[in-house]
């Protein structure tokens, strides 16, 4: 690479010589040119007058020759003169051309370390050593060392997400799950909605947090899952969710969705395949102990408004079970009119809004009632509402008071 620089700088040499050297004489010797036809020009209507004088008797053919001969001798002069300094000005200013030749180097040389890949095409050699090499210690010795190339260049291209990727995966191969997300959130940095980096990092803040749903575990994965809903890193997870707030039926949904792009003989199919079967005997065994508390869930809810709040009667009040985390998909809604209230009211399966997305889907739900200023299901800011705590769904016994106080903003 050294070399070829050198090359092109031998030939953007001559672009730096040729106005000083080729230029410079070319219009040196243009304007000796012009002088030289003034001064034989001159010397021929001198020349002229003096034959004038020779015809009007006014000079001799003597005297005549004697002038001829001056005017000859002055052109001389001047010719030779014109000529040296002709070459004076060709010389003019060569003394540039060495310092500029040596900071058209310097400057290039400095730029393609600044902005040039010589390090890249360094880091891609190191990726092919150590995949050329036969025996594990000879490829770990190869990895440590183009992870610290990695690690040197990724500061200079802190936007290359490539080499942090690379940095996470080197990491994860380690068993170094902290460093991983640390790597895959200096990518999300970069690209803030790539789902491949947001489903890695989730999955690396899963494992660093001892494989538990911590708020920002959980943080991570709904925003991976909202820029890819079919990622079965994701799927995979929310499965896993689904499970341990015993949402028996969504874990199956999640993994089935999972599995669709993957190879039925890999591992993470047959792992996903497992965790299906074990969902399938956990509701096997749920329908042996008493299987109409789960064919049949439901929730009673006491809805009132708060005195203090002005409302018609003909106003519509919305009422919805969601799930504890997750999109706000209501398992189960009901609309009633403020004249009604208060008001006791069962919400069941047959509330539903869309199949497979009930309340036998759900584990730990939340209830949400919602005075409508506009009349619209869809929440705007004016609007009264409440939102209850989370709590499980199948331990629910007494009905769950909510007052509608809080005003949207």
């Amino acid at each position: 690479m050294i070399l070829t620089i050198v090359w092109l700088l031998m030939a953007a040499s001559i672009f730096v010589f040729y106005p000083f050297v080729i230029g410079q004489r070319d219009e040196s010797e243009s304007i000796a040119a012009t002088r030289q036809q003034a001064n034989v020009r001159l010397f021929k209507e001198q020349q002229a007058q003096f034959l004038q004088q020779i015809e009007r008797a006014e000079i001799d053919q003597a005297e005549y020759q004697r002038l001829v001969a001056d005017a000859k001798q002055l052109l001389l002069r001047n010719t030779e003169a014109e000529s040296g300094e002709t070459s004076a000005q060709t010389r003019q200013g060569l003394w540039l051309v060495p310092l500029l030749l040596l900071l058209m180097s310097t400057a290039t040389i400095y730029s393609y370390q600044k902005l040039g890949a010589e390090q890249d095409e360094h880091i891609q050699s190191l990726m092919s050593l150590a995949a050329e090499q036969t025996t594990d210690e000879l490829a770990a010795a190869w990895s440590s060392e183009l992870t610290a190339a990695i690690e040197k260049r990724v500061q200079q291209r802190p936007d290359n997400i490539y080499y942090w990727a690379m940095l996470a995966q080197s990491a994860i191969a380690k068993g170094d799950m902290l460093a991983a997300s640390e790597y895959f959130a200096s990518a999300i940095e970069v690209e803030p909605k790539d789902s491949f980096l947001l489903a890695q990092y989730a999955e690396a803040l899963f494992l660093v947090d001892g494989s538990r749903f911590t708020e920002r575990v959980t943080s991570a994965l709904d925003r991976a899952f909202a820029a890819d809903s079919s990622n079965s890193a994701v799927l995979g997870l929310k499965g896993i969710q689904a499970f341990e707030n015993r949402e028996y039926q969504l874990a199956i949904t999640y993994w089935e969705g999972a599995r669709q792009s993957l190879d039925p003989v890999s591992p993470t199919w047959q792992a996903l395949q497992a965790g299906i079967d074990r969902v399938n005997q956990v509701l096997d065994a749920l329908d042996d102990v008493a299987p109409q508390a789960i064919s049949t869930p439901q929730v009673q809810l006491a809805v009132s408004i708060d005195a203090n709040i002005s409302f018609r009667p003909e106003q519509l009040v919305f009422v919805a079970a969601i799930r504890e985390s997750g999109p706000p998909m209501p398992l189960a809604a009901r609309k009633l009119r403020a004249g009604d209230l208060p008001v006791i009211i069962t919400l069941t399966d047959k509330d539903a809004l869309m199949s497979g997305q009930n309340l036998s889907s759900a584990g730990r739900i939340r209830l949400v009632a919602r005075l409508s200023i506009s009349g619209s299901a869809t929440p705007e800011s004016g609007d009264w509402e409440v939102l209850s705590d989370a709590f499980e769904l199948r331990s629910a016994s007494a009905p769950v008071r909510l007052k509608i106080n809080r005003q949207r903003p």
